[in-house]
């Protein structure tokens, strides 16, 4: 077989799981991990149950799957947008824009987070942890080039990375418990980007170095 023939033939199977994996992310965010039958996905997608199988071998993986590809995406653009910065209050306060913007403009991905956590601790945990540790590290880096800056104040670089990531995942917590659910009214939905500014200066008045009078 060609080079060609074989290129096409990836696209296509790379196409179909996305595919796939996108229908799954709207049914599951609707539906629930429970509720949500793998011929509802079929029929979503005019294709026979056997073609969803061929790439995913059961319900549970397809999940998985899901949050696995949305918590990819959140490290990847946090990276893009963040790591060309070298200000560190500008790449803290980036960071915090980033994070909300981006499961603003991903409702559904806040849905599946929420309920891998509730219906699979240990999937949640691998995955989380995974892209946790990379992250944390970065936050720590920052953390250690603004105190050697004498932008931040000494403090205690481990901790403080893990109390802002903390920081974040409990807002979103916070919006989700307070935003979603079947009697939650949604024509006019709070925005969770409407606490970038409030996080952002409780994170940075934290840091910053305090000029001595």
């Amino acid at each position: 077989m060609s080079v060609d023939i074989e290129d096409k033939k990836a696209q296509l199977v790379h196409r179909r799981e996305e595919e796939i994996l996108a229908a799954a992310k709207r049914i599951f965010a609707q539906n629930g991990f429970r509720r949500t039958k793998i011929d509802q996905l079929a029929e979503e997608l005019n294709v026979g149950k056997g073609t969803i199988y061929r790439y995913f071998k059961d319900k549970k993986s397809l999940f998985l799957a899901v949050f696995e590809q949305g918590m990819a995406h959140l490290s990847q653009t946090i990276k893009d947008n963040v790591a060309p910065i070298t200000d560190p209050q500008i790449k803290v306060a980036t960071a915090v824009r980033t994070y909300f913007e981006f499961f603003e403009n991903d409702r559904q991905l806040i849905e599946i987070l929420m309920q891998v956590r509730s219906e699979f601790k240990d999937d949640y945990r691998r995955v989380f942890l995974t892209l946790y540790s990379d992250y944390i590290v970065r936050i720590q880096e920052n953390l250690r080039n603004g105190v050697k800056m004498g932008v931040f104040r000494e403090l205690d670089v481990e901790k403080t990375a893990e109390a802002m990531s903390a920081a974040l995942q409990g807002v979103l917590q916070g919006f989700y418990i307070r935003e979603f659910g079947p009697e939650i009214e949604t024509s006019n939905p709070e925005k969770l980007t409407n606490r970038t500014e409030a996080v952002t200066a409780l994170l940075l008045e934290g840091l910053l170095k305090r000029n001595s009078k």
